[in-house]
C-alpha cells in the first residue's frame, strides 16, 4: 500500500517571457521543453511515498514532480517558492487583490493551465477557465457538454462519455474519454470549467487551484 507522507522537500523554478503558442486542449503529450519554450514556468518538488510490504517493512521511495504554469512565480509567507496567490484572496489588501485579479484577467485571459510531470512522464494536465470569452481565440468554449463535444469531432480526435450509476453523473455528466485518456470537465453556462486530463492511471485529477494556487503546494488529491 503506498501513501504520500511528505508533501513538499524542494522547490525551484524556471521562467520565460515567450508567447504561447501551444493547443493545449488536445490530448497529445506535451513535453517540458516545448513548455518552457512556450513561456510556463517550472516548479520542482519531491514527495516522500511509503510502500508496505506483506510483511510490513515500509520502504521509502523519493517520487520527484516538476509542475509548468502560466502563472509567475512569489514567495509565499514561509519563503518558498510558489505560483502567485490567485485563491484566497482574503489574506491581501483591496490594492494586493486587484493586482492578483488583474494579473489572472489581463495577463492570463482568465486561464490557468497546469501541466504535471512525474519522474520526467507527463502525469496530468488541468486548465481552468474563470469566465470564456469568445474574443479569446486560443481558448475553446467548454461551457456546455454539445460545446465540447462539437470541438473535439472537428478536430477528428475520438471522445464518448463515461457515466457511472450515479443519479448525479447521469443528469450532468462530467466524465469523459478523450482519444483513450480520461478526462473530468467541470462546465457550466455561466463562463467558468475546468479540465483535467489524466496521462497515467483511471483516477482523475481536481481542485488544482486550491492545491498550487493558494499560496502553498499541497498534496495531489484524485477522484474517481
Amino acid at each position: 500500500m503506498k501513501t504520500i507522507t511528505c508533501l513538499l522537500l524542494t522547490t525551484s523554478f524556471i521562467c520565460c517571457n515567450k508567447t504561447d503558442k501551444i493547443n493545449h486542449y488536445i490530448t497529445k503529450k506535451i513535453t517540458a521543453k516545448e513548455l518552457i519554450e512556450n513561456g510556463f514556468y517550472k516548479y520542482s518538488y519531491t514527495d516522500t511515498i511509503d510502500d508496505e510490504d506483506q510483511v510490513n517493512d515500509t520502504i521509502k521511495h523519493i517520487i520527484k514532480y516538476d509542475m509548468y504554469s502560466n502563472v509567475k512565480p512569489e514567495k509565499n509567507e514561509d519563503g518558498e517558492i510558489c505560483p502567485m496567490q490567485l485563491v484566497k484572496l482574503g489574506n491581501f489588501d483591496s490594492a494586493q487583490q486587484n493586482k492578483r485579479i488583474n494579473y489572472r484577467k489581463k495577463v492570463l485571459n482568465d486561464r490557468i493551465i497546469t501541466c504535471v510531470f512525474r519522474n520526467d512522464s507527463l502525469f496530468y494536465k488541468n486548465i481552468v477557465v474563470y469566465s470564456y470569452n469568445k474574443s479569446q481565440k486560443k481558448i475553446a468554449d467548454f461551457t456546455s457538454k454539445e460545446k465540447i463535444i462539437k470541438y473535439y469531432d472537428s478536430l477528428k480526435i475520438p471522445i464518448k462519455q463515461i457515466i457511472n450509476n450515479n443519479s448525479i453523473n447521469e443528469e450532468y455528466p462530467k466524465r469523459f474519454l478523450i482519444d483513450n485518456y480520461k478526462t473530468f470537465i467541470d462546465y457550466s453556462d455561466n463562463g467558468f470549467y475546468e479540465i483535467s486530463i489524466n496521462y497515467v492511471n483511471d483516477f482523475t485529477y481536481r481542485d488544482i487551484l486550491e492545491d498550487w494556487y493558494a499560496g502553498h503546494i499541497n498534496k495531489v488529491r484524485y477522484f474517481l
